[in-house]
């Protein structure tokens, strides 16, 4: 037992030249004393409401926990909360941080298997749920890792925020990858014991992170879709070429299409899969779709959504009926309410002034029926019938006058009125509105196949949506798109098609025959869909 601790030692020192390099007690505690009011001012700067330090299992144990400590007690009397976690425990770290805030962490790198053990942690790890300062402490003549990584060492995404220093350099860089194959390097502050942070570039990330540098995106687009179509000559045409055109030159990235689809896609609950193009960004085998998408709850769990740049009216569209009537209002139709009310009125005057003229002349008549032959006169003006005795007052002659030619204008108004009525068609629609169409019951309802408008209905379990479902057609026969489906309205009468009011504006789309549309109530809200968690949909947001 004597001789195998000497041999220990010898050994240990022949190998010690080959082995990685480490901090000893003395550097940690020169690391300690440079680094605490850098990260002081780094505190005041972003204002984290805790911290999280993650180091190396393989770093000497002891010197790194009294440099935690250090840290930790230092920014604890700055009034924040911090603790600290080995690399391996990277994925365990979301347990412990109940914030709503973005998570903050700081990273000690000190030697080689450091990296390594970073770099295993983040590949499983998504690096845009939180906020990195990276710091190296660790220095290699062979290969300068801070100024210039391998790769992308820690599996950054283009909307990863990290800051990076190395060893006690005043220079404070961000990190971020575009092809997720290489890293962009960009300073952006300065750090110095008299000054504390000073900042280089704006603070919003996606107002200095606007350049895809020429990136290719795969694209997927809706075969026959009335927003985008693709032209023969491989260009894309309809509402949103000006659109995307605008944010490929304001973003420099281009996209290859790499599939074409015949539905923009749903949840089908029996095969538990989506279809058409909602599909294909689900399995990540496009980054972005070329076409409008209506926004769902259920959409929005398999794919990201842009803002919307279009929001509708949905609407019900029949074939207009060529059944017509005549209805018994359509005779006081001829005028409004106050012009009948105003006629009356005046026959009401004259009544009363005729007799109160006859009483002032003098009469044998007594008041009652004196009213009533007032009353039978007036009634003959207005039926253009002569008088049985026709006064000798001058009065009475202006007033009888008077209702005479009041009468003429009033029949020859409403005769031109009542003819022009009863030759124009009144069309009667058999429903007025979304709940009368259900209650109605005998017309078929049909959506475009594989859209957001069959899963409205199919999968809520609203008691009207179920009795929709009652009148909606087959899947199989549902068709292709709006226009397919406007084709089957004008040869099915007691066919309605539930679709966007979008169709108005959109050039060279016709529909067949003459159709009336019906208010529902629902809105829509379309937009440009992107895969799942894909790191340029807040970019193109913010364009």
């Amino acid at each position: 037992m004597v001789l195998v601790v000497p041999l220990k030692i010898l050994l240990f020192l022949i190998l010690l030249p080959y082995l990685p390099k480490t901090v000893n007690s003395s550097e940690f505690h020169s690391i300690g004393d440079e680094q605490t009011p850098f990260l002081i001012d780094i505190c005041k700067v972003y204002g984290p409401k805790s911290i999280l330090f993650l180091y190396a299992e393989s770093t000497k144990e002891m010197e790194m926990t009294t440099l935690m400590f250090k840290w930790i007690r230092t920014l604890f009397r700055e009034g924040i909360a911090s603790t600290n976690l080995h690399f391996s425990q990277l994925n365990e770290s979301l347990y412990y941080l109940k914030q709503t805030t973005r998570p903050y962490f700081i990273a000690l790198i000190s030697n080689f298997n450091a990296i390594n053990e970073f770099s295993l942690a983040t590949s499983t790890f998504d690096m845009s749920s939180a906020v990195w300062l990276v710091i190296f402490i660790y220095k290699e003549n062979s290969f300068n890792y801070c100024h210039n990584p391998p790769g992308n060492i820690f599996h950054l995404t283009f909307n990863t925020e990290m800051m990076v220093r190395c060893d006690t350099e005043n220079i404070l860089r961000e990190w971020y990858s575009i092809d997720t194959n290489q890293i962009e390097i960009n300073d952006i502050a300065t750090w110095s014991l008299e000054k504390g942070i000073t900042k280089m570039v704006p603070d919003f990330i996606y107002k200095r992170r606007n350049n895809l540098k020429g990136i290719i995106m795969r694209a997927v687009i809706v075969k026959d879709s009335t927003f985008i179509n693709l032209k023969e000559d491989g260009q894309l045409g309809s509402t949103f070429n000006e659109l995307l055109r605008e944010i490929c030159v304001a973003l420099n990235f281009s996209f290859d299409i790499v599939s074409e689809v015949k539905e923009f896609g749903r949840w089908n609950p029996e095969e538990n899969t989506w279809t058409g193009a909602i599909a294909e960004l689900y399995a990540r085998r496009a980054d972005i779709s070329l076409a409008g998408f209506s926004i769902t709850k259920d959409r929005l769990n398999a794919v990201d959504f842009a803002l919307p740049h279009i929001i509708t009216k949905n609407y019900l569209y029949i074939h207009k009926p060529e059944i017509f009537t005549v209805k018994w209002s359509s005779y006081f139709r001829t005028f409004t309410n106050s012009v009948w009310m105003a006629m009356f009125g005046v026959f009401i005057v004259a009544w009363i002034l005729l007799t109160f003229l006859k009483m002032k002349y003098g009469t044998d008549r007594k008041i009652r029926y004196l009213l009533i032959d007032n009353f039978m006169e007036i009634w003959s003006i207005v039926c253009q019938q002569g008088l049985a005795d026709f006064s000798g007052r001058s009065s009475l002659r202006i007033i009888y006058l008077s209702l005479f030619l009041l009468v003429t204008v009033f029949w020859a108004s409403y005769s031109a009125t009542l003819i022009s009525i009863l030759t124009s068609v009144i069309n009667i629609l058999p429903f007025h509105s979304f709940r009368s169409f259900i209650a109605d019951g005998t017309y078929q309802l049909a959506v475009p196949r594989g859209t957001s408008y069959y899963d409205k209905f199919a999968n809520s379990k609203n008691p009207l949506a179920e009795k929709v479902m009652e009148l909606m057609l087959k899947v199989e026969k549902l068709p292709i798109n709006e226009f397919e489906g406007f084709k089957i309205v004008c040869e099915n009468r007691n066919l309605a098609m539930y679709t966007s009011d979008e169709l108005n504006s959109i050039e060279n789309f016709k529909i067949p025959c003459k159709v009336v549309r019906i208010e529902t109530g629902h809105r829509n809200s379309f937009a440009m869909v992107l895969s799942k968690q894909n790191p340029f949909t807040d970019l193109i947001n913010f364009q």
